[in-house]
């Protein structure tokens, strides 16, 4: 046999190995849960919610007017906002 031949065969056998051994489709999805289901499976699991939440929140994604890429908590950096202007947001930033 010719290396080709060899090739395609090997290449159909791979096929139909994997093709047999492929996952199956899930059954149906459960009904969604009601609302008061779900915060009791909250509350059971004992789960919370931490929210970190600073001052890089309070700009709204710009820095001196200008867009700024990333997340909030660069935006002094590479909005390079100096220490001092940046200091005074804290007084009008209200969690």
């Amino acid at each position: 046999m010719k290396p080709t031949r060899y090739l395609t065969i090997s290449l159909a056998l791979l096929l139909a190995v994997a093709a047999a051994f492929a996952q199956t489709l899930p059954g149906p999805l459960p009904a969604p849960a009601s609302q008061d289901a779900k915060m009791k499976w909250f509350r059971d699991a004992k789960f919370g919610l931490f929210i970190h939440w600073g001052l890089y929140a309070f700009p709204p994604g710009n820095g001196q007017g200008q867009p700024i890429a990333g997340i909030g908590e660069w935006i002094m950096n590479r909005a390079k906002i100096p220490v001092g202007e940046y200091e005074k947001l804290a007084d009008s930033f209200t969690p």
